[in-house]
């Protein structure tokens, strides 16, 4: 594999920016340009088979940290985490890079701000491929008040909300923190007790501290590569990856600006849906609804995957979006 490169720092929207560039110029690339975005917890590091893989396909290929993450900067209070903010932050790369418009793939929180675009940022954007969490419709309420209605008080997202409670277990030990986080079902078979949280209240915080005898399931990565990411926390704890949770709200009454008789218009552009049969916390069924909301659709269902995908199975969800990309022409 090639060796993972060093972050530029980009200045876009007012904060400094780490992205990691692989494969041609984009100048004199004949394949389109290619951003990956991250979720949580992770950093750009969880795309290094995807990078080195497209790159080597002849596809400009870019890695951000995003804000609050690894080297880039992470600016203090709520509100400088909020989907417009994070949008235009992906908007800024593409001028300082000369590009006009790119696919754009996320997992997790990544593929959150993915399905966004297409409402914050639709002219700049070729196609979307999401993992994991897909493109959901207009919430009926207050998301977190539905979240805490469903799943009590001690559901991860509910408890993130407190800022300074959910930091001190979070930072406490990193290394233990990312052998909890990143973990994958035992032998692909849907057991309960590979989940890493209570499947009930989705209590992950709880889970964490009760420590790895409790966790179930097994260490996705190595050691050397756990490692990565708990160095690269060191720089910005969690505050402002947490934060991203805490605009739920705000971003939930800002999506209302583009309702269309109280619905997301249906999207144009091509789009890839990768769902994960074993990931407790978005589990396969939520993608159902995609089919309506999107009129070039294709979607892959990896089979005994948990949550990591893009890391669990990096040749599988490889060889879907190239057959996707293919297909886009």
């Amino acid at each position: 594999m090639t060796a993972w490169p060093t972050p530029e720092m980009v200045t876009t929207n007012g904060v400094r920016v780490g992205v990691y560039r692989m494969g041609p110029e984009v100048s004199v690339a004949t394949k389109p340009p290619i951003f990956f975005l991250h979720g949580f917890p992770e950093i750009a590091y969880s795309w290094r088979a995807q990078m080195t893989a497209f790159a080597d396909a002849g596809h400009p290929v870019f890695a951000p940290d995003q804000r609050g993450y690894g080297v880039s900067d992470a600016p203090e209070g709520v509100t400088e985490y909020t989907m417009q903010k994070l949008t235009d932050d992906l908007k800024g790369l593409l001028d300082y890079y000369g590009i006009e418009r790119a696919v754009f793939v996320g997992h997790d929180w990544g593929a959150i701000i993915l399905w966004s675009l297409p409402f914050y940022m639709p002219e700049r954007l070729l196609g979307c491929a999401g993992l994991n969490v897909p493109l959901l419709p207009h919430y009926p309420m207050d998301p977190i008040e539905m979240f805490r209605a469903r799943f009590g008080d001690d559901m991860y997202i509910v408890r993130f909300q407190e800022e300074g409670s959910c930091e001190p277990i979070l930072e406490r030990d990193l290394m233990l923190t990312f052998q909890f986080f990143l973990r994958k079902p035992n032998k692909g078979k849907p057991k309960k007790s590979d989940v890493p949280f209570e499947e009930k209240s989705l209590n992950l915080l709880t889970l964490l501290e009760r420590g790895p005898d409790r966790w179930g399931g097994e260490q996705l990565l190595s050691d050397e590569e756990t490692a990565v990411y708990a160095k690269a926390y060191e720089k910005n704890g969690f505050t402002g990856p947490l934060h991203w949770y805490r605009n739920f709200t705000s971003n939930w009454k800002d999506q209302r600006r583009f309702l269309v008789n109280g619905r997301l218009p249906k999207l144009t552009l091509p789009c890839l849906m990768i769902t994960a049969e074993l990931d407790r916390a978005c589990p396969p069924t939520l993608a159902e609804s995609m089919a309506g909301m999107c009129e070039d659709y294709t979607r892959v269902d990896l089979e005994g995957c948990g949550h990591w995908s893009q890391q669990e199975r990096a040749s599988e969800v490889n060889a879907a979006i190239m057959s996707w990309l293919e297909k886009m022409g």
